[in-house]
């Protein structure tokens, strides 16, 4: 279905829930535009993307269907694309992690993975709430906390 307003085109799939869910996504891409001010929505999704494949393989695997499940429905499709649930969790390190989601950007040298990696989360965190990103930061090492929300950090000592 095309929709026409003004100088706007919007395909539509004429399903009101996956409409819903293609919105929601484009609102996740969006916040993550912002919180990165960048323009490429292409590259909105490769942090996406990267930062959902690292947690997923990361992540015990009842843990990681937990995450999925709170993903709109397009970005459930972005989550499993590709995965083998064979050998997880993989216990990678911090550095490792980082290199996961640089992988999607081609290994461009120019970026600032901690910042990408925190924008991601804190997006997540803005549309998903605290509860299941404290489960997932119990699950990964304490060094790789500090990407996490200060909202959802223990306090320190």
């Amino acid at each position: 279905m095309l929709k026409i307003s003004g100088d706007e085109i919007q395909v539509t799939t004429g399903v009101s829930n996956l409409d819903n869910s293609i919105d929601t996504t484009n609102i996740w891409l969006n916040d993550i535009l912002k919180q990165l001010q960048w323009q490429s929505k292409i590259s909105a999704y490769q942090a996406l993307r990267g930062t959902l494949h690292a947690l997923r393989d990361r992540l015990p695997i009842e843990e990681s269907a937990q995450l999925a499940a709170q993903l709109p429905l397009p970005l459930k499709g972005v989550y499993y694309d590709g995965w083998k649930p064979v050998g997880k969790p993989e216990k990678y390190s911090k550095v490792e992690f980082a290199r996961k989601v640089h992988e999607q950007f081609d290994l461009d040298p120019d970026l600032d993975l901690g910042m990408i990696i925190r924008a991601v989360l804190r997006v997540m965190y803005n549309h998903m709430g605290a509860g299941e990103l404290k489960d997932v930061r119990s699950n990964l090492p304490k060094d790789m906390w500090e990407w996490f929300p200060e909202e959802i950090r223990p306090a320190e000592k």
